[in-house]
């Protein structure tokens, strides 16, 4: 099952940080948003290089898959992703499960966030509300 869930910013600092059973390390973050920013600029633009970023407002959904296998020091992790309101929700799981049920409950605590704090469930909601987020 999931291990550790992450929330990202827009800019890739990590919001919250949530460990279930041991402990993941936050280089499995560092995994994704290199492979999420490789079409971004450092100033949280868009590349002005990239011709596929052009036709497509919503860059992360086409660069980063939402199931990706990352190296650990315990083996591999599996690292499940979903992007709503500009944040990035990750699962990182130790070993194979069923991965519709872990990106749906992604989108659900989504859409609990929604519900409680009101659309857009953003950043600035996420670091206004953190302790009933972190609960």
């Amino acid at each position: 099952m999931i291990q550790s869930l992450f929330l990202l910013s827009p800019t890739g600092e990590v919001l919250i940080e949530r460990h279930f059973r041991g402990v993941t390390s936050r280089t499995v973050c560092d995994y994704f948003w290199g492979k999420a920013s490789a079409n971004l600029n450092h100033h949280g633009g868009l590349s002005t290089t990239s011709t596929a970023i052009a036709a497509n407002p919503l860059p992360l959904y086409d660069t980063v898959p939402p199931i990706m296998e990352v190296p650990d020091s315990d083996g591999t992790l599996y690292l499940f992703s979903i992007l709503r309101d500009g944040l990035s929700y990750l699962a990182a799981c130790p070993t194979e499960v069923s991965p519709l049920l872990v990106l749906e409950f992604l989108h659900r605590v989504a859409d609990i966030f929604v519900d409680y704090f009101g659309s857009p469930a953003d950043e600035s909601a996420i670091k206004d509300n953190f302790s009933t987020v972190y609960q």
